[in-house]
């Protein structure tokens, strides 16, 4: 239930023009040049760890960040992590997100309408567009405060070749 709320309340702040904070470290949109509507809908996210949201939903609230990403053919990120959670949602093409468990380097494939969360607070990761390309969303719900959405980190033991 405190999912739905959290998501409901970042959107009504992201759309309705209401409570938008700006970050100097960021490029913003204009949002009035932004075509009213739903930028997702129905997408596929399991795994949520409601407790990353948590974490990062301190006595003073937290700072949320909507980004879109663009990533060419076969193009990755460097590795990172997020001071907070992620919400990603794939809205055309394709994106293999590639993070260390265990012993392993583990890598899953998400297309459009499908989803998921990056925890952040150290979880190392990076992603890779498939052959199309990719475009997703990012919702990162962050510390209040944070000096940045994306923190450089050299890639996991697992995932060095």
């Amino acid at each position: 239930m405190r999912f739905k709320v959290l998501v409901a309340a970042v959107a009504v702040a992201a759309f309705s023009g209401a409570g938008i904070a700006s970050a100097n470290h960021v490029t913003q949109v204009d949002p009035t040049t932004v075509p009213g509507g739903f930028l997702v809908v129905h997408n596929v996210v399991a795994d949520v760890p409601m407790s990353s949201f948590a974490r990062a939903a301190l006595a003073d609230g937290a700072d949320v960040f909507i980004q879109h990403v663009q990533l060419g053919a076969n193009v990755a990120t460097g590795w990172h992590t997020h001071p907070g959670p992620a919400i990603v949602t794939v809205v055309a093409g394709s994106v293999t997100y590639q993070d260390a468990k265990g012993s392993d380097c583990r890598s899953r494939a998400y297309v459009a309408d499908q989803g998921f969360v990056d925890p952040g607070f150290g979880h190392v990761h990076r992603a890779i567009a498939g052959p199309a390309g990719v475009h997703f969303y990012a919702i990162y719900v962050l510390p209040h405060g944070a000096m940045t959405h994306v923190i450089p980190a050299a890639a996991p033991e697992e995932c060095v070749s």
